[in-house]
């Protein structure tokens, strides 16, 4: 990094060996974006107002039948991950056309100096004890329990016992961020979009409107799609379109962060 001198043994040049991703995240299997909405409304003055832009998420359900999916408007923040135990915390901030224009990762939060990676589509920062170090091309950093690795499209971070990928994939040319864990966790204590536990609902009704049953509550539904953007390789799965409170069983507000 120009001007900056970079601490032995942290930050590395050159190519680091391939590793293949064994899994997605547990729980929840994010998610695509929803196409079907309407398009642009006029005013009272006849000038065009763009559609607001949804992201589609989706949680699998625990019986194998079709998961629950909801939609989130763009430009917000949100909690993916808290996880007490290992001090760690994730956020992530939704871009207008994609998916996450920026991961935000605070490790080691328990200490008096902040610590982060600091991730988006061109670069990787890394903020630590000795100083401020920014990642390009095959560069990773290295240090105790932590580490980050960037293989062309796919962002590998490890955080003690917590594994996760961030990966880069591209939409009408733009480029944009999907989370996902590589291997489920098992404290219980952790919270977050990335750790919501499968849906579990019954089909009471599938005709004139389809109707799900979650926790005695019966709730009005859609079939939809949604992609999986969780995997290099996308896939589109059929899903049940249903507000992001009902589909979370607690209010959407709880997993909106004002900062990253």
């Amino acid at each position: 990094m120009s001007g900056q001198r970079t601490p032995k043994g942290v930050l590395h040049k050159g190519k680091f060996p391939g590793r293949r991703r064994t899994g997605g995240m547990a729980g929840v299997s994010e998610t695509a974006v929803t196409l079907q909405y309407p398009g642009p409304t006029l005013t009272m003055s006849k000038q065009r107002t763009p559609a607001i832009f949804q992201h589609r998420f989706f949680i699998q359900s625990e019986n194998q039948s079709l998961p629950l999916c909801f939609d989130i408007q763009q430009d917000v923040r949100l909690k993916l991950l808290h996880h007490p135990s290992e001090e760690v915390s994730v956020n992530g901030e939704l871009d207008s056309y994609g998916g996450f224009k920026r991961i935000f990762i605070n490790f080691e939060t328990g200490q008096d100096i902040e610590k982060y990676i600091d991730v988006n589509t061109d670069l990787i920062i890394v903020k630590e004890t000795r100083g401020r170090l920014q990642l390009e091309g095959n560069d990773f950093y290295s240090e105790r329990s932590v580490s980050v690795i960037r293989r062309d499209k796919e962002i590998n971070a490890t955080l003690g016992s917590i594994r996760m990928v961030i990966l880069v994939h591209e939409k009408n040319g733009k480029e944009f961020l999907w989370p996902a864990l590589r291997e489920k966790l098992s404290d219980s204590s952790a919270e977050g979009l990335l750790v919501v536990k499968p849906a579990v609902y019954e089909e009471v009704q599938q005709t004139p409107q389809a109707k799900l049953k979650i926790k005695d509550q019966e709730i009005d539904v859609i079939r939809s799609i949604a992609t999986d953007y969780s995997n290099v390789s996308l896939s589109t799965l059929d899903c049940w379109l249903m507000s992001a409170d009902y589909a979370l069983q607690r209010p959407l507000t709880d997993f909106i962060v004002a900062d990253l």
